[in-house]
């Protein structure tokens, strides 16, 4: 034990007098594994694809902040803001929709989100710990994930974790230094990234009321709300709401709109549906992979569990103290993802939240050491957080063979490699249309960002109703429709109107098994130029 405990603090002494040489090696080793887990492919959700349209939008004289995937002139747009697409924009222009090289984009972010961690965790923390935290956060598979996407997480997690750094080294300085200003820079700039950034700058303004830095809290509310107003005032003043996300928390389900909006009640027992969802489903997936079959198995959902309890444990630490911004940004976050849709809940909402789920966990494990009376190691923190980059470090080499093999396939041609053969044959009608279509065909389709940006042709998709002529008469304005053999909003929706009516269409194309079809709608309100 004495030999163990020596090793350990030599080791211990080595991390910290080799601290810029140990985060730099995070670095590389982040991105090693950025590389052997890459995704070339497109992703298949609208968001995607919808941020790239979206950088086109800022390049085209005349369109401003808009979309163009609806048949009529430029709508726009609202619910994204406009942050992540100004970040694509040069790219776009330089490479246009190479998806691949846009991707390159999130990688970038997560290696300086593990830069900034290793630099924000290493405050006040025994060197052996900091180790451990930051190769936790290095190598866990919820960041690796989005580092290969072209998504919001990665720059939305690397501004958050700069205001947190920052606000951190604010702590203990006088006056509005420099850590007072950059913190409130990349506080609004990350909610120019992602909405819900608006709540990075409440907690930061909150923790210094806390603090009774009056002067701190004013300025940082006056030019915080001064910043990121005029979005909301923009968007009253092009649609109806100054957000549309209040719409999607109040209903009970967006994919079933006519079940309406939920009661208190309701939202009560959403929040206990989305947090046993969280802590048992997508928890399992930001610690062992999004897509591994690590995530689903017992003993893994038991580690999260754990984790959720160190997590609670630590949170509640904090609070009895002195607490700050951080306690307050993981809170309010947690709210808002408890209380959001559960029919969307996802392993994407927990991104930004793991530099502080690794950091409350922590000290959850400190505090129960310190209260077991000797029964557990005072090390506990070490052993807990090593565990967990141990469990991430596994899960990554188990998923690195079969995603390499993909890469090689995808390079050899094969661009359908790792969809379901749904996607494939969806894909296949989407090109179909794309080579015998007019250019001013419209289509109904379910997934029309992402049939606009492969195809580029307009589209529309069909109302989640189960009124047949409020269906027909979004598909009468287009002329094709595909049938998709992917949602269940297709078969609970599309398919029974287009059967109440079926001499309204003709069938153009079909593709392989599992089938997808392309209807032309006869009589279109709109037909295209031949």
């Amino acid at each position: 034990m004495k030999g163990d405990r020596a090793t350990l603090v030599r080791f211990s002494d080595r991390v910290k007098e080799r601290v810029p040489i140990v985060t730099a090696g995070l670095v590389v080793l982040h991105i090693l594994l950025c590389a052997a887990l890459f995704e070339p492919k497109i992703h298949t959700g609208g968001d995607s694809v919808t941020y790239v349209l979206l950088a086109e939008s800022l390049l085209t004289p005349g369109d401003g902040y808009s979309l163009s995937i609806d048949p009529g002139p430029p709508q726009a747009h609202t619910k994204y803001p406009p942050g992540y697409p100004a970040a694509l924009a040069p790219l776009v222009a330089a490479f246009g929709r190479n998806f691949v090289v846009l991707k390159l984009l999130s990688l970038v972010f997560t290696a300086g989100a593990v830069l900034v961690f290793c630099r924000y965790a290493l405050r006040g923390r025994d060197p052996l710990l900091w180790f451990f935290l930051a190769l936790a956060f290095a190598v866990s598979p919820g960041v690796i994930d989005y580092s290969r996407w072209m998504l919001s997480e990665a720059p939305f997690l690397f501004f958050t974790l700069l205001a947190l750094w920052q606000l951190d080294e604010d702590r203990s300085g006088e006056g509005m230094g420099r850590a007072f200003w950059l913190g409130l820079a990349a506080a609004v700039i990350g909610f120019y990234v992602r909405s819900i950034g608006a709540l990075l700058l409440a907690a930061a303004s909150l923790s210094y009321l806390v603090r009774r830095e009056w002067r701190k809290f004013f300025v940082h509310g006056a030019v915080g709300a001064g910043l990121t107003i005029p979005w909301l005032v923009r968007n009253r003043m092009v649609s109806e709401s100054a957000t549309p996300y209040l719409e999607e928390f109040l209903l009970g389900n967006v994919y079933e709109p006519e079940a309406g909006y939920l009661d208190l009640g309701g939202m009560v027992e959403r929040f206990f549906e989305n947090a046993l969802l969280y802590g048992t489903r997508e928890l399992p997936r930001a610690l062992a992979g999004s897509d591994s079959s690590w995530a689903a198995t017992p003993p893994v959902v038991l580690v999260a569990v754990v984790v959720c309890a160190l997590v609670l444990c630590g949170l509640v630490l904090a609070l009895r103290r002195r607490p700050a911004a951080p306690e307050f940004y993981f809170l309010l976050t947690c709210l808002a993802i408890m209380l959001f849709q559960t029919s969307v809940n996802d392993v994407r909402y927990l991104v930004p939240l793991i530099p502080l789920i690794l950091v409350y966990l922590s000290r959850g494990a400190a505090m129960l050491a310190g209260v077991s009376r000797g029964f557990l190691p005072a090390r506990l923190p070490v052993v807990v957080t090593a565990a967990l980059a141990a469990l991430a470090a596994g899960s990554q080499a188990a998923r690195i063979p079969a995603n390499l093999d993909m890469i090689a396939r995808y390079q050899a041609g094969d661009r359908y490699t790792g969809y379901h053969p749904a996607w494939g044959t969806f894909f296949d009608a989407v090109r179909w249309l794309d080579s015998n279509t007019p250019a001013d065909a419209t289509v109904t389709v379910r997934k029309p960002r992402l049939f606009h940006a492969l195809a580029d042709r307009r589209a529309l998709i069909y109302p989640f109703s189960t009124e047949a002529d409020s269906v027909l008469r979004v598909v009468r304005e287009t002329d094709y429709v595909v049938i998709d053999a992917l949602f269940p909003t297709t078969r609970r929706y599309l398919m029974p109107a287009l059967r109440s009516r079926p001499d309204d269409f003709d069938l153009v194309h079909q593709t392989r098994e599992p089938v997808t079809w392309v209807l032309r709608v006869k009589d279109a309100a709109h037909p295209p130029n031949p």
